[in-house]
């Protein structure tokens, strides 16, 4: 009787074959994958969002006025403006403590900062016992996934933000034309890239957005306009970072009677 080895490796053809399906197979399956992860990031983002834009809103009923620049500075211990130290006003009146409410972990600036060995990511944005923004959470040294405000106007009903349609914070990105950096180009660049980003309303709404051309109502001429800044009360500045980057905010008008910086 004719006996047959038994075979205990695959030929290289079928081990071609396997890789060209396996191939295939991921070619089809990623894409779908890829668009499943953007709507979980984007929904977790959302909330985010809302949750500062509500709680800054809170802040206002609860004080009768917006976050002003005297508080970020004030609480700084430097002397600066940006988000980080809005961040702490909001925690040192414990309306928001969670760090991951503003450095969102599928932010690639955030990424990468978790992946330096050197860097320590904070647990804590107010520090008690300094009364300062927490060392370790300051700006210009963590990365924020988020854009904010302040507003600083004589005469101004604060309540009136919550009443209309204005935008209280943003993903970061957004351009003074309407359009969407980059994100692996652009050290201050958008968390989503070009295809969009999200804006959080004082009502607690939240919105994608492609590109925000023509979206918003200037609050002075009521004419309509790309700039976020222009859609809030007319004292309203970028703290994005220490150095006003994000050129969204850079149309503030410095000579207007309204401004009190």
């Amino acid at each position: 009787m004719k006996r047959f080895r038994e075979r205990k490796s695959f030929t290289l053809m079928e081990l071609l074959t396997v890789i060209s399906i396996l191939t295939i197979l991921l070619a089809i399956v990623y894409p779908a994958v890829r668009a499943v992860m953007d709507r979980v990031y984007r929904a977790k983002a959302a909330n985010y969002l809302r949750t500062i834009a509500l709680a800054h809103a809170q802040f206002i009923t609860d004080f009768d006025r917006a976050i002003t620049f005297a508080d970020t500075k004030n609480i700084s211990g430097n002397n600066t403006h940006n988000v980080n130290n809005f961040a702490a006003v909001l925690a040192k009146y414990g309306y928001i403590e969670d760090v991951s409410v503003w450095a969102w972990d599928f932010d690639y600036k955030v990424k990468a900062y978790k992946r330096e060995t050197s860097k320590t990511f904070p647990t804590e944005i107010y520090d008690k016992l300094t009364g300062k923004t927490h060392a370790n959470f300051m700006g210009g040294i963590f990365p924020i996934s988020v854009v904010c405000g302040i507003v600083q106007c004589q005469n101004f009903d604060y309540k009136t933000l919550l009443k209309g349609k204005y935008p209280a914070a943003y993903s970061r990105g957004l351009k003074a034309d309407g359009s969407w950096m980059e994100s692996s180009t652009n050290a201050n660049g958008s968390v989503f890239g070009t295809k969009g980003g999200l804006i959080a309303y004082y009502d607690g709404s939240v919105e994608w957005c492609t590109n925000t051309v023509n979206k918003f109502t200037d609050y002075l001429t009521q004419a309509k306009t790309s700039t976020i800044c222009r859609a809030i009360p007319n004292i309203h500045k970028s703290i994005e970072i220490a150095d006003f980057a994000d050129s969204n905010f850079l149309n503030w008008i410095a000579d207007d009677p309204c401004h009190s910086i």
